[in-house]
Protein backbone atom coordinates (compact mmCIF):
# COMPACT_ATOMS: atom_id res chain seq x y z
CA UNK A 1 0.00 0.00 0.00
CA UNK A 2 1.17 3.51 -0.75
CA UNK A 3 -0.16 6.29 1.40
CA UNK A 4 0.55 10.00 0.93
CA UNK A 5 1.90 10.67 4.37
CA UNK A 6 5.32 11.99 5.44
CA UNK A 7 8.13 9.42 5.62
CA UNK A 8 9.86 9.08 8.98
CA UNK A 9 12.94 7.07 9.89
CA UNK A 10 12.31 6.85 13.62
CA UNK A 11 9.14 7.05 15.65
CA UNK A 12 10.42 8.15 19.05
CA UNK A 13 13.74 7.76 20.80
CA UNK A 14 13.82 4.78 23.12
CA UNK A 15 10.89 2.99 21.46
CA UNK A 16 10.42 -0.70 21.96
CA UNK A 17 10.94 -2.79 18.85
CA UNK A 18 7.75 -2.62 16.77
CA UNK A 19 6.80 -5.77 14.89
CA UNK A 20 4.66 -5.93 11.79
CA UNK A 21 1.02 -6.68 12.50
CA UNK A 22 -1.24 -9.06 10.61
CA UNK A 23 -3.46 -6.41 9.03
CA UNK A 24 -2.88 -6.51 5.29
CA UNK A 25 -1.34 -3.57 3.44
CA UNK A 26 -2.54 -3.03 -0.12
CA UNK A 27 -1.87 -0.73 -3.04
CA UNK A 28 -4.49 1.99 -3.09
CA UNK A 29 -7.32 0.55 -5.14
CA UNK A 30 -10.37 2.61 -6.02
CA UNK A 31 -13.58 1.31 -4.44
CA UNK A 32 -17.23 1.96 -5.29
CA UNK A 33 -18.90 3.59 -2.28
CA UNK A 34 -21.75 5.15 -4.23
CA UNK A 35 -20.01 8.54 -4.22
CA UNK A 36 -21.37 11.73 -5.76
CA UNK A 37 -19.62 13.20 -8.79
CA UNK A 38 -16.28 14.71 -7.85
CA UNK A 39 -15.59 12.31 -4.97
CA UNK A 40 -13.42 9.20 -5.18
CA UNK A 41 -12.48 6.57 -2.60
CA UNK A 42 -9.54 4.17 -2.26
CA UNK A 43 -8.69 1.47 0.27
CA UNK A 44 -5.56 2.34 2.27
CA UNK A 45 -5.67 -0.42 4.89
CA UNK A 46 -7.58 -3.67 5.08
CA UNK A 47 -7.60 -6.92 7.06
CA UNK A 48 -8.92 -5.20 10.21
CA UNK A 49 -11.34 -6.58 12.79
CA UNK A 50 -14.11 -4.13 13.68
CA UNK A 51 -11.87 -1.05 13.20
CA UNK A 52 -12.99 1.99 15.14
CA UNK A 53 -11.29 5.32 15.92
CA UNK A 54 -8.73 6.78 13.51
CA UNK A 55 -6.42 9.76 13.99
CA UNK A 56 -3.05 11.11 12.90
CA UNK A 57 0.18 11.51 14.84
CA UNK A 58 2.13 14.80 14.85
CA UNK A 59 4.30 13.20 12.15
CA UNK A 60 1.27 12.48 9.97
CA UNK A 61 1.02 8.75 10.65
CA UNK A 62 -2.39 7.18 10.20
CA UNK A 63 -3.33 5.64 13.56
CA UNK A 64 -6.07 2.99 13.70
CA UNK A 65 -7.87 1.28 16.57
CA UNK A 66 -8.05 -2.32 15.32
CA UNK A 67 -10.65 -2.77 18.01
CA UNK A 68 -11.63 -6.42 17.69
CA UNK A 69 -7.96 -7.40 17.60
CA UNK A 70 -7.25 -5.51 20.84
CA UNK A 71 -4.57 -3.23 19.43
CA UNK A 72 -3.70 0.16 17.98
CA UNK A 73 -1.62 0.26 14.81
CA UNK A 74 0.16 3.01 12.90
CA UNK A 75 0.95 3.14 9.19
CA UNK A 76 4.61 3.84 8.45
CA UNK A 77 5.96 3.94 4.89
CA UNK A 78 2.83 2.19 3.68
CA UNK A 79 3.09 -0.63 6.22
CA UNK A 80 0.87 -1.23 9.23
CA UNK A 81 2.83 -1.90 12.42
CA UNK A 82 1.75 -2.51 15.99
CA UNK A 83 1.97 0.43 18.37
CA UNK A 84 0.07 -0.87 21.43
CA UNK A 85 -1.09 -4.48 21.74
CA UNK A 86 -2.79 -6.67 24.31
CA UNK A 87 -5.89 -4.64 25.13
CA UNK A 88 -8.73 -6.59 26.68
CA UNK A 89 -11.70 -7.30 24.41
CA UNK A 90 -15.33 -8.18 25.01
CA UNK A 91 -18.41 -8.87 22.94
CA UNK A 92 -20.97 -6.09 22.85
CA UNK A 93 -23.70 -8.69 22.62
CA UNK A 94 -23.23 -11.99 24.43
CA UNK A 95 -25.23 -14.74 22.75
CA UNK A 96 -28.28 -16.21 24.47
CA UNK A 97 -30.30 -19.30 23.61
CA UNK A 98 -27.53 -20.58 21.39
CA UNK A 99 -27.00 -17.34 19.46
CA UNK A 100 -23.33 -16.48 18.81
CA UNK A 101 -21.47 -13.73 20.64
CA UNK A 102 -21.37 -10.66 18.43
CA UNK A 103 -19.39 -7.49 17.81
CA UNK A 104 -16.03 -7.86 19.52
CA UNK A 105 -14.68 -4.61 20.97
CA UNK A 106 -11.37 -3.47 22.38
CA UNK A 107 -9.87 0.03 22.11
CA UNK A 108 -12.48 2.24 20.44
CA UNK A 109 -10.71 5.59 20.13
CA UNK A 110 -7.17 6.97 20.19
CA UNK A 111 -5.84 10.50 19.95
CA UNK A 112 -2.36 12.01 19.97
CA UNK A 113 -1.47 14.78 22.43
CA UNK A 114 1.99 15.65 21.22
CA UNK A 115 4.01 12.42 21.42
CA UNK A 116 1.58 10.86 23.90
CA UNK A 117 -1.08 8.52 22.56
CA UNK A 118 -4.30 8.39 24.58
CA UNK A 119 -6.50 5.31 24.08
CA UNK A 120 -9.89 4.26 25.42
CA UNK A 121 -9.55 0.85 27.11
CA UNK A 122 -13.06 -0.05 25.99
CA UNK A 123 -12.80 -3.84 26.06
CA UNK A 124 -13.38 -3.95 29.81
CA UNK A 125 -16.71 -4.09 31.62
CA UNK A 126 -18.81 -0.97 32.20
CA UNK A 127 -17.51 0.83 35.26
CA UNK A 128 -13.95 -0.47 34.74
CA UNK A 129 -12.96 1.33 31.53
CA UNK A 130 -10.30 4.05 31.57
CA UNK A 131 -8.28 6.30 29.30
CA UNK A 132 -4.71 5.02 29.01
CA UNK A 133 -1.73 7.28 28.22
CA UNK A 134 1.29 5.91 26.27
CA UNK A 135 4.57 7.77 25.85
CA UNK A 136 6.01 4.95 23.72
CA UNK A 137 4.92 1.80 21.96
CA UNK A 138 4.50 -1.47 23.80
CA UNK A 139 1.92 -3.52 25.67
CA UNK A 140 -1.41 -2.14 26.87
CA UNK A 141 -0.27 -2.78 30.44
CA UNK A 142 2.62 -0.31 30.02
CA UNK A 143 0.37 2.75 29.85
CA UNK A 144 -0.76 5.06 32.65
CA UNK A 145 -4.49 4.91 33.23
CA UNK A 146 -7.08 7.41 34.36
CA UNK A 147 -9.70 6.47 36.93
CA UNK A 148 -12.86 4.70 35.83
CA UNK A 149 -16.40 6.03 36.32
CA UNK A 150 -18.84 4.10 38.57
CA UNK A 151 -22.65 4.24 38.25
CA UNK A 152 -24.08 7.77 38.25
CA UNK A 153 -27.74 6.88 38.75
CA UNK A 154 -29.90 4.60 40.89
CA UNK A 155 -30.98 2.54 37.88
CA UNK A 156 -30.06 -1.12 38.39
CA UNK A 157 -28.97 -1.30 34.75
CA UNK A 158 -26.37 1.41 35.32
CA UNK A 159 -23.02 -0.34 35.87
CA UNK A 160 -20.88 2.74 35.28
CA UNK A 161 -19.45 4.25 32.12
CA UNK A 162 -18.37 1.96 29.31
CA UNK A 163 -17.75 1.72 25.55
CA UNK A 164 -15.71 4.92 25.86
CA UNK A 165 -15.19 6.42 22.41
CA UNK A 166 -14.99 9.60 20.33
CA UNK A 167 -11.96 11.31 21.89
CA UNK A 168 -11.14 14.96 21.22
CA UNK A 169 -8.78 17.42 22.87
CA UNK A 170 -9.05 21.07 23.86
CA UNK A 171 -7.01 23.66 21.92
CA UNK A 172 -4.64 24.10 24.88
CA UNK A 173 -4.05 20.35 25.16
CA UNK A 174 -5.12 20.28 28.80
CA UNK A 175 -8.48 18.50 28.56
CA UNK A 176 -9.58 15.39 26.69
CA UNK A 177 -13.28 14.78 26.05
CA UNK A 178 -14.78 11.33 25.58
CA UNK A 179 -18.24 9.95 24.86
CA UNK A 180 -19.53 7.41 27.39
CA UNK A 181 -22.17 4.76 26.75
CA UNK A 182 -22.47 3.00 30.06
CA UNK A 183 -26.24 3.12 30.42
CA UNK A 184 -29.12 4.82 28.66
CA UNK A 185 -30.41 5.68 32.15
CA UNK A 186 -27.82 8.48 32.34
CA UNK A 187 -25.93 9.58 29.23
CA UNK A 188 -22.59 11.35 29.70
CA UNK A 189 -19.81 13.13 27.91
CA UNK A 190 -16.77 12.96 30.18
CA UNK A 191 -13.67 15.12 30.56
CA UNK A 192 -10.15 14.06 31.56
CA UNK A 193 -7.56 16.45 32.98
CA UNK A 194 -4.36 15.61 31.10
CA UNK A 195 -2.04 16.65 33.94
CA UNK A 196 -3.71 14.54 36.62
CA UNK A 197 -5.46 11.94 34.40
CA UNK A 198 -8.61 12.56 36.45
CA UNK A 199 -11.70 11.51 34.49
CA UNK A 200 -15.15 12.83 35.45
CA UNK A 201 -18.66 13.18 33.96
CA UNK A 202 -19.28 16.68 32.69
CA UNK A 203 -22.22 16.92 30.22
CA UNK A 204 -25.43 14.95 30.81
CA UNK A 205 -28.06 14.90 28.07
CA UNK A 206 -30.60 13.39 30.48
CA UNK A 207 -30.21 16.17 33.04
CA UNK A 208 -31.25 18.66 30.36
CA UNK A 209 -34.25 16.81 28.95
CA UNK A 210 -32.40 15.50 25.89
CA UNK A 211 -33.91 12.09 25.26
CA UNK A 212 -31.57 11.06 22.44
CA UNK A 213 -28.77 8.88 23.83
CA UNK A 214 -25.59 7.06 22.75
CA UNK A 215 -22.95 9.80 22.40
CA UNK A 216 -20.42 8.59 19.82
CA UNK A 217 -18.00 11.42 18.96
CA UNK A 218 -16.82 14.69 20.45
CA UNK A 219 -15.18 17.65 18.75
CA UNK A 220 -13.79 20.82 20.34
CA UNK A 221 -14.34 24.14 18.59
CA UNK A 222 -11.77 26.94 18.58
CA UNK A 223 -13.96 28.73 21.15
CA UNK A 224 -13.60 25.79 23.53
CA UNK A 225 -17.22 24.70 23.10
CA UNK A 226 -17.70 20.95 22.65
CA UNK A 227 -19.81 19.33 19.95
CA UNK A 228 -21.16 15.88 20.84
CA UNK A 229 -22.76 13.57 18.29
CA UNK A 230 -25.55 11.33 19.61
CA UNK A 231 -26.50 8.40 17.38
CA UNK A 232 -29.78 7.69 19.15
CA UNK A 233 -31.66 4.39 18.94
CA UNK A 234 -30.42 1.88 16.39
CA UNK A 235 -32.45 1.89 13.20
CA UNK A 236 -34.26 5.12 14.07
CA UNK A 237 -33.70 8.51 12.43
CA UNK A 238 -33.14 10.44 15.66
CA UNK A 239 -29.46 11.45 15.58
CA UNK A 240 -28.57 14.75 17.24
CA UNK A 241 -25.59 17.11 17.40
CA UNK A 242 -25.35 19.14 20.62
CA UNK A 243 -23.04 22.06 21.41
CA UNK A 244 -21.99 22.10 25.08
CA UNK A 245 -20.55 24.99 27.08
CA UNK A 246 -17.70 23.62 29.27
CA UNK A 247 -18.01 26.55 31.70
CA UNK A 248 -21.74 26.30 32.42
CA UNK A 249 -22.07 22.60 31.44
CA UNK A 250 -25.22 23.62 29.59
CA UNK A 251 -26.26 22.83 26.00
CA UNK A 252 -26.00 26.04 23.97
CA UNK A 253 -27.75 24.74 20.85
CA UNK A 254 -28.52 21.53 19.01
CA UNK A 255 -29.19 20.28 15.50
CA UNK A 256 -31.25 17.40 14.16
CA UNK A 257 -29.75 15.37 11.30
CA UNK A 258 -32.48 14.51 8.78
CA UNK A 259 -31.78 11.59 6.49
CA UNK A 260 -29.19 9.96 8.76
CA UNK A 261 -30.13 6.80 10.65
CA UNK A 262 -27.23 6.09 13.04
CA UNK A 263 -24.51 8.77 12.71
CA UNK A 264 -21.37 7.67 14.55
CA UNK A 265 -18.51 9.94 13.54
CA UNK A 266 -17.82 13.39 12.15
CA UNK A 267 -14.88 15.64 11.31
CA UNK A 268 -14.51 19.33 10.50
CA UNK A 269 -13.87 19.89 6.78
CA UNK A 270 -10.67 21.98 6.57
CA UNK A 271 -11.15 25.56 5.42
CA UNK A 272 -14.94 25.46 5.82
CA UNK A 273 -17.57 25.58 8.54
CA UNK A 274 -19.06 22.25 7.40
CA UNK A 275 -18.56 18.72 8.69
CA UNK A 276 -18.15 15.31 7.11
CA UNK A 277 -20.34 12.77 8.91
CA UNK A 278 -20.62 8.98 8.62
CA UNK A 279 -23.90 7.13 9.15
CA UNK A 280 -23.40 3.49 10.19
CA UNK A 281 -27.05 2.41 9.69
CA UNK A 282 -26.51 0.05 12.61
CA UNK A 283 -27.72 -3.53 12.89
CA UNK A 284 -26.40 -6.10 15.35
CA UNK A 285 -27.01 -8.99 12.97
CA UNK A 286 -25.35 -7.70 9.79
CA UNK A 287 -23.39 -4.83 8.32
CA UNK A 288 -25.73 -2.62 6.33
CA UNK A 289 -24.90 -0.03 3.69
CA UNK A 290 -23.94 3.22 5.40
CA UNK A 291 -23.75 6.81 4.24
CA UNK A 292 -21.28 9.67 4.07
CA UNK A 293 -22.71 13.18 4.27
CA UNK A 294 -21.64 16.79 4.22
CA UNK A 295 -23.39 18.64 7.05
CA UNK A 296 -23.94 22.39 7.42
CA UNK A 297 -25.12 23.82 10.75
CA UNK A 298 -27.46 26.84 10.96
CA UNK A 299 -26.07 29.38 13.41
CA UNK A 300 -28.78 29.13 16.05
CA UNK A 301 -29.42 25.39 15.92
CA UNK A 302 -32.41 23.59 14.42
CA UNK A 303 -32.37 21.29 11.42
CA UNK A 304 -28.94 20.75 9.88
CA UNK A 305 -28.51 20.77 6.11
CA UNK A 306 -27.47 17.22 5.21
CA UNK A 307 -26.09 16.45 1.74
CA UNK A 308 -25.53 12.72 1.26
CA UNK A 309 -22.45 12.13 -0.90
CA UNK A 310 -21.88 8.39 -0.40
CA UNK A 311 -24.47 5.61 -0.10
CA UNK A 312 -22.52 2.32 -0.20
CA UNK A 313 -20.10 2.52 2.71
CA UNK A 314 -19.60 -0.76 4.58
CA UNK A 315 -20.56 0.02 8.16
CA UNK A 316 -18.65 3.31 8.66
CA UNK A 317 -17.93 4.10 12.31
CA UNK A 318 -15.50 7.04 12.42
CA UNK A 319 -13.65 9.52 10.24
CA UNK A 320 -10.78 12.01 10.32
CA UNK A 321 -9.09 14.30 7.81
CA UNK A 322 -5.46 13.53 7.13
CA UNK A 323 -2.60 15.95 6.47
CA UNK A 324 -3.05 15.21 2.76
CA UNK A 325 -6.56 16.71 2.83
CA UNK A 326 -8.34 13.39 2.31
CA UNK A 327 -11.07 12.08 4.60
CA UNK A 328 -10.15 8.74 6.16
CA UNK A 329 -13.06 6.51 7.15
CA UNK A 330 -12.96 3.33 9.25
CA UNK A 331 -15.56 0.81 8.14
CA UNK A 332 -16.48 -2.63 9.45
CA UNK A 333 -16.46 -4.32 6.05
CA UNK A 334 -18.90 -6.86 4.67
CA UNK A 335 -19.15 -8.62 8.07
CA UNK A 336 -18.12 -7.64 11.56
CA UNK A 337 -15.92 -9.96 13.64
CA UNK A 338 -14.40 -11.38 10.43
CA UNK A 339 -11.16 -9.44 9.86
CA UNK A 340 -12.52 -7.79 6.71
CA UNK A 341 -12.68 -4.21 8.00
CA UNK A 342 -10.79 -1.39 6.30
CA UNK A 343 -9.86 2.26 6.25
CA UNK A 344 -10.63 4.14 3.06
CA UNK A 345 -9.45 7.58 1.95
CA UNK A 346 -11.88 9.89 0.16
CA UNK A 347 -10.93 12.77 -2.15
CA UNK A 348 -13.22 15.59 -3.24
CA UNK A 349 -13.86 17.76 -0.17
CA UNK A 350 -13.36 21.46 -0.79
Amino acid sequence: MTIALPRITALLSGLLLITACDAASTDEVQIDLGMSEGYTAVVVQDGLTNPSGISFSPRGELTICDSGAGRVIVVQDGKAVDYVTGFETEYWKVGADGAPDRFKLGPLSAIWNGDTLVVTDAGKKDGAETLVFFSASGAASSGKASNSIPPTSDDAADKGEGNLTGLSISPDGKTIYVAGQGSDAMTWVLACDVATRKLEPIFSADEHGITVNSPMQTHVLASGAVLALYSGAGGKEDGLLVQWNPETKQPDRMWTLPGLMDPMGFAAIPGTSDYAMVDNNWSLTEVQAGKLARVSLPEGGGEAKVEVIGTKLQGPVSCAFGPDGRLYVAQLGAEFDKGVGSVVAIDGFK
